[in-house]
C-alpha cells in the first residue's frame, strides 16, 4: 500500500496550527502518511518510496520546489497555500476538509508543462516555471542572441531574458510584461527583461520549439542562468543555453473544479 507525504513549509505555518489539522484529517482518513518539511528538501523528500500522493504545505515556491522530485517520480502533488497568491496551489489554509474529495475519488490530474534545460558545459536542469539569464544580483545590461531550431530570432541589448512555461508566466514573465497563459496551452514564452529597443517585445512559442539562447555579452561581464529561481550557473562568453519541452510534467490534484481563469480573478484582486 503507497502512503501519502505531508511536505511542510513551517516558516508559512508559523504556530503549525494549519499543520496539526491537517495531520488529525489525515488520522481519521488514511493510516499510511508520514511528514518531511522542506528545510531537509531534497533528501527528506527522495527518502520515500511507493508514494501515491504529496501535500505540499506552503506556498508557491514550495510547490514548485517539491514538483522537480515529484516530476520524475510520477507522482501527483496537492498544494494548499500558506503562502501569499499560490496560484499552483488547490486549497487555501482554510479549506483542509475539502480533502476528502481525494479519498472518495472526486478530483482530477492536471499535467503542467516542464522544460528541460542544458548548457554547453554540460549541466541539466529541469524547470517548472521559468529560467532567467541575466547579470546575476546586479542589474547591468547585458547583449545575447536567441535562436528557434537554429534560426536567429534577433539579437538583444537588454537586462535579461525570461523563458516560461504557461504555469511560470504567471510570475516573474508576468512581471517583465509578458502574456498571461493559459496552463493547459502547450507553448513556451520568451519574455525581455528592460530591452533597449521598442520593438524587442514578448514571443510565444510553440510547444516543439528548440530554443537557443547564447552568450554574447562582453568577457569582463558576468551572465548567469537561473532555473525556477535557484542558484545561479554561469554562462560564459560565446557559450548558449538549450531550451525545449520535457517529457516529464508535473501532476496537480484538482478537487474544486475551479477554472485557471477564476483562479486567476480571485487571486487576482
Amino acid at each position: 500500500m503507497k502512503k501519502i507525504v505531508l511536505i511542510s513549509n513551517r516558516d508559512k505555518d508559523p504556530g503549525i496550527k494549519y499543520i496539526y489539522k491537517l495531520e488529525e484529517l489525515l488520522e481519521l482518513r488514511y493510516n499510511r502518511w508520514t511528514e518531511t518539511e522542506l528545510d531537509d528538501y531534497p533528501d527528506g523528500i527522495l527518502e520515500h518510496d511507493d508514494v501515491e500522493l504529496y501535500i505540499v504545505l506552503g506556498g508557491d515556491g514550495s510547490i514548485m520546489r517539491a514538483a522537480h522530485i515529484a516530476a520524475k517520480k510520477d507522482v501527483p502533488i496537492l498544494g494548499i497555500n500558506f503562502g501569499r497568491v499560490g496560484y499552483m496551489a488547490e486549497l487555501e489554509a482554510d479549506e483542509l476538509e475539502l480533502i476528502d474529495n481525494y479519498f472518495s475519488g472526486n478530483y482530477t490530474i492536471e499535467e503542467r508543462m516542464m522544460l528541460d534545460v542544458t548548457t554547453d558545459s554540460g549541466e541539466e536542469h529541469l524547470a517548472l516555471n521559468d529560467l532567467v539569464l541575466s547579470n546575476g544580483t546586479v542589474s547591468k545590461m547585458i547583449t545575447f542572441s536567441l535562436f528557434n531550431k537554429g534560426e536567429i530570432i534577433r539579437t538583444y541589448n537588454a537586462d535579461g531574458i525570461i523563458i516560461s512555461t504557461p504555469t511560470g508566466s504567471t510570475a516573474y514573465s508576468m512581471a517583465a510584461g509578458g502574456s498571461i497563459i493559459d496552463p493547459s496551452l502547450d507553448c513556451i514564452a520568451a519574455t525581455p527583461v528592460c530591452p533597449h529597443s521598442f520593438s524587442a517585445k514578448p514571443i510565444i512559442f510553440s510547444g516543439d520549439a528548440q530554443l537557443q539562447i547564447r552568450n554574447d555579452t562582453d568577457r569582463n561581464i558576468p551572465v548567469f542562468i537561473t532555473v525556477d529561481g535557484g542558484e545561479n550557473l554561469e554562462i560564459k562568453y560565446n557559450e548558449s543555453v538549450y531550451i525545449k519541452r520535457s517529457c516529464i510534467t508535473t501532476k496537480l490534484v484538482r478537487i474544486k473544479n475551479e477554472s485557471f481563469y477564476r483562479t486567476l480573478s480571485n487571486k487576482m484582486k
